[in-house]
């Protein structure tokens, strides 16, 4: 059941949560705002990821275990157990919130008064291994203040951000991306590639931009397979060559007429559209005009 709650302007610039949804690549602001209505009068619910992603975000293509994980590593919500099942609570509730009295009391198990805001005894593991495991009050709070927040008989906890290597961080700015794209999870592929394959994914970033350009239809490849599956290649290969000499691409044009289909990852843009690095003698008026592409391996 979903429920009317109070959102405060100082939300929309909580760094660390800003923080936060850059460096998993989810979309944790919305989804925590979202979580907020399937939250009790004490700030407890259940920790059922797939009725809540359905409850917040029906539309959106995203693993919304993943997000609860992203947030309960940080501490802004806490996973607990009781009974044989999960639950959640947000634990800066009750300073945040003003409950409407005649909303119902709460059938949801209290969590351990013990209870650290990351639970160490979850079933599942963290996916988001850069996350802290700090405190977790204050998260919709004041800016940092808020977050350094704790009770009494406990000390804050400081969240350790990763860096990233200023090749990768160049990598990551060029890149298209898209709204649920990790950069971790593309920081994981990128340190299995040696220096060459570095300079060329880089190199490559510009030519797959002006594919995508000259595509409008086709979905931006995740940066995780752009990188593992070396969808770069071709692109680096087009910016650093060109001009390509014309008895390969002669060679390449006689297969595609004969195919009637263009192996853009490799050869870049069609004939004839924006991007196209075949020598303009080589062409042919009629040339790409009703040629497929082809299906590349998941």
């Amino acid at each position: 059941m979903s429920r009317i709650r109070t959102i405060k302007p100082d939300f929309f610039t909580h760094e660390d949560l800003f923080d936060a949804e850059q460096e998993s690549g989810l979309p944790l602001r919305l989804a925590f705002a979202g979580l907020w209505t399937q939250c009790d009068r004490e700030g407890r619910f259940n920790w059922r990821h797939r009725q809540l992603k359905v409850a917040i975000m029906p539309y959106d293509t995203v693993d919304f275990s993943r997000v609860l994980d992203a947030l309960a590593t940080r501490g802004f919500v806490v996973k607990y157990t009781s009974g044989g099942r999960d639950f959640g609570y947000v634990p800066s509730w009750h300073r945040h919130q003003v409950i409407n009295n005649r909303e119902k009391a709460s059938d949801l198990p209290a969590p351990p008064e013990n209870i650290e805001p990351f639970d160490a005894s979850a079933t599942r593991a963290p996916r988001v291994s850069d996350a802290a495991q700090g405190e977790g009050k204050g998260r919709e709070g004041k800016g940092k203040d808020s977050l350094s927040e704790t009770s009494s008989d406990q000390t804050p906890k400081k969240r350790k951000l990763e860096k990233y290597p200023e090749q990768f961080e160049t990598f990551w700015q060029a890149y298209p991306k898209t709204a649920n794209m990790s950069k971790k999870e593309a920081h994981d592929e990128w340190k299995k590639l040696d220096d060459g394959d570095r300079q060329a994914c880089n190199a490559g970033i510009s030519g797959y931009r002006a594919f995508l350009k000259a595509n409008p239809n086709l979905e931006t490849i995740h940066a995780c397979r752009f990188i593992s599956k070396r969808r770069f290649e071709g692109h680096a290969e087009a910016q650093a060559t060109p001009a390509a000499d014309d008895a390969a691409w002669a060679k390449r044009l006689n297969y595609a007429r004969s195919k009637k289909i263009w192996d853009t990852l490799k050869w870049g843009a069609k004939p004839h559209t924006a991007g196209c690095t075949v020598p303009a003698n080589l062409l042919q008026p009629n040339d790409g005009a009703d040629w497929r592409e082809w299906e590349q391996a998941a």
